[in-house]
């Protein structure tokens, strides 16, 4: 071994010792447990005696909760809507016993009404209108009708009996109770006057006469109503609406209309023919 080897030798020899030494030395420090242990209560008893109990019986009032803020008041609501919507009007057709409204039925020769002054039973009745277009009553005598409407009727009669003296503030009532006929000519089975049926159309005045001739226009009538001078061509269905005193006019057809002018020549020439064979 060469002198190297043995001074290293010596320095580890002596940082061994120092070592050792210096271990020795220091005092123990306790070994610390991994995990945490529960340290159970101490036997050593206090020398403070514990509070007595209080003897008088408290009452614990439990504190009121804050006043809640008061909601805003709402104004009350309208189970129904006021908004301004604009209305719809519904025009409905009621079918009546009356074939026109009493505002616009004019009244005629024919017509039958029934009057009505009323808490005066003796001025009321059933009146007919005459064929000059009259209606005669008591006390006030002649009334002109033919041309008004029922109620144009009731404000004459009423002011015929408050200017006469008769009644003051007359109430009168006026109602048609059976209207003039219509008259039906032409191609029919049975041409004619026919009492008028409430809600009468074309249909139903042909069949009142009895139907239509061999030869018959079906398609169209002509109908002129009570106080014009001139005929309507109109259709022969339910659209068409007869009213009183109307007059209706049922054509024949061009081939029957010539049949019937050559009739007369056709047949002697016919029996002349039968004749010669």
């Amino acid at each position: 071994m060469g002198w190297r080897s043995v001074l290293f030798g010596f320095a580890a020899l002596t940082a061994l010792a120092i070592g050792s030494w210096a271990q020795s030395a220091a005092p123990a420090a306790p070994m610390q447990p991994r995990y945490g242990a529960m340290i159970p209560p101490s036997d050593v008893q206090s020398d403070v005696a514990p509070a007595a109990a209080p003897t008088t019986p408290v009452t614990v009032v439990p504190a009121p909760p804050p006043a809640a803020a008061a909601p805003p008041a709402v104004e009350p609501q309208s189970r129904y809507s006021t908004m301004d919507v604009p209305r719809r009007f519904e025009t409905v057709t009621v079918t009546g016993t009356r074939p026109l409204d009493d505002n616009s039925y004019l009244l005629g020769t024919g017509d039958r009404l029934h009057i009505t002054v009323f808490n005066e039973g003796d001025l009321s009745g059933d009146f007919t209108i005459d064929s000059q277009g009259y209606v005669r009553l008591p006390l006030i005598g002649q009334i002109q009708a033919a041309g008004l409407s029922a109620f144009g009727l009731e404000t004459r009669i009423a002011a015929a009996m408050n200017d006469g003296g008769f009644l003051v503030n007359p109430r009168v009532a006026v109602e048609v109770t059976t209207y003039r006929p219509f008259y039906i000519l032409g191609e029919v089975a049975k041409p004619g006057e026919y009492a008028y049926v409430n809600a009468m159309s074309a249909p139903n005045a042909i069949a009142l006469a009895g139907g239509f001739k061999e030869g018959a226009i079906e398609s169209v009538i002509w109908v002129r109503h009570q106080g014009e001078s001139l005929e309507r061509r109109l259709p022969m269905d339910e659209t068409t609406r007869i009213l009183p005193g109307d007059m209706v006019r049922v054509d024949r057809t061009t081939y029957w209309s010539i049949v019937t002018i050559l009739a007369p020549l056709i047949t002697p020439m016919s029996a002349i023919v039968y004749l010669l064979k």
